[in-house]
């Protein structure tokens, strides 16, 4: 449950409780504000870098950024927006991985690639220790809105080989699957049969997997932006994660940039403001995020790792949910009693939740990826050409004549 440093929004962006409000500022200046392009979202500078992208491979650099950004995650600032967004770069990202790079952009898009392999330990130093600003107490903070997709694994890989506790997500996962079917998209979603005890089947949108990233490409990106975000799907290597030879090699500057821009593109779909709503998405993000990391052994196979919608995560109308109290022996979740049969209960043996039952029986089928939406072209209207007779003089040619005369 949240407490006193859980988010309360404000427009599209969170304060935590207990802190005053900034002073409202002028429809004149709110505009400038919002008309304001976001830096890192510009084209590619003539010599190959991109604009607001800073790099962040000392700790004189380290301090620098690390200054921005908490200034700018400040209530007092004047601003209009305190979201920030940020991405995790590395091989295997896990428990059994490393990181090799995150990026952190605010809301006017400054953006700031710490580059974890040359920062070393300087990176995770203690919040106490002033002279070595590190990313540490930034992502151990709960209330800042930190914009991700699909945090689960950094957050493992953070806690168990960093000692780093990751908090305060948005998980656009979460946040989309929450607004699928209330927000317009640019291609047709997946539907499927819902059946109703005493009603027809009828057909809903489906909520039975949660999108992956190329699919919210699809649905929530436009398709003349999708150009700027296509190295995406490239793969980096571990030599090319982990050496620093010549520096950060430009292709992992290259991918965390296009992941920076793909985290904004979608966000921008969704609204915030609602302080009941904003509590909902963040207490879900937090539960879905959790999935992996409160697991003392993994087991990384598809009971585990999947697109499936998770029971007992997602908030609809409340934020409470059935205690777990029996373990199921598929993806090792703790989850309420209903999910097993009496005598799974009584006897605590084969205890098998219902989605890895079906995961098992290999009854789910991805939904395909929806057709993109054609708009409807407004049709002209023909004009009707005159025909002219002759031995017929028009209008114009006759009220000529008399005015000769």
């Amino acid at each position: 449950m949240p407490g006193l440093d859980s988010p309360t929004s404000g427009t599209m962006g969170t304060r935590s409780a207990g802190t005053a409000p900034t002073k409202k500022r002028s429809s004149r200046k709110k505009k400038q504000e919002e008309e304001r392009p976001m830096e890192i979202l510009g084209p590619q500078l003539e010599d190959g870098s991109y604009p607001g992208v800073t790099l962040v491979t000392t700790e004189d650099e380290m301090r620098q950024a690390m200054a921005k950004i908490n200034h700018y995650m400040k209530p007092r600032v004047k601003q209009l927006t305190r979201e920030i967004f940020v991405s995790f770069g590395g091989y295997n990202l896990s428990r059994k991985g490393f990181l090799g790079a995150i990026a952190v952009t605010d809301g006017f898009g400054k953006t700031y690639i710490f580059d974890v392999i040359s920062l070393g330990n300087a990176l995770w130093e203690p919040a106490s220790d002033l002279n070595k600003p590190g990313l540490r107490e930034f992502l151990e903070v709960a209330y800042n809105e930190k914009v991700m997709f699909d945090g689960r694994e950094a957050k493992d890989c953070l806690k168990y080989v960093y000692g780093v506790e990751l908090k305060g997500m948005f998980d656009l996962r979460i946040v989309e699957l929450m607004n699928r079917g209330k927000v317009k998209t640019h291609a047709v979603l997946p539907h499927e049969k819902e059946e109703l005890p005493g009603q027809p089947a009828r057909d809903v949108i489906s909520k039975t997997f949660l999108f992956t990233r190329a699919e919210l490409e699809t649905y929530y990106i436009e398709s003349k932006l999708r150009d700027s975000i296509s190295y995406l799907s490239t793969e980096i290597g571990e030599r090319t994660w982990r050496v620093r030879k010549n520096g950060m090699d430009d292709s992992i500057v290259r991918y965390l940039v296009e992941h920076q821009k793909f985290l904004i593109y979608v966000w921008q779909n969704f609204s915030f403001g609602d302080i009941d709503k904003d509590k909902m998405y963040w207490i879900s993000s937090e539960r879905y995020n959790n999935l992996f990391v409160e697991k003392e052994k993994r087991t990384y196979n598809k009971f585990e790792v999947n697109d499936i919608t998770p029971k007992y995560v997602i908030c609809i109308t409340t934020t409470d949910q059935p205690l777990g109290g029996v373990r199921c022996e598929k993806c090792l979740r703790m989850l309420p009693s209903q999910e097993f049969t009496d005598e799974m209960v009584r006897t605590r043996e084969g205890c098998v939740c219902s989605i890895c039952v079906l995961i098992e029986s290999n009854s789910l089928k991805t939904p395909k990826v929806g057709a993109a939406i054609k708009t409807k072209k407004k049709k002209k209207k023909k004009k009707k050409k005159k025909v002219r007779i002759e031995g017929e003089e028009g209008d114009d040619s006759s009220s000529s004549d008399e005015d000769d005369e």
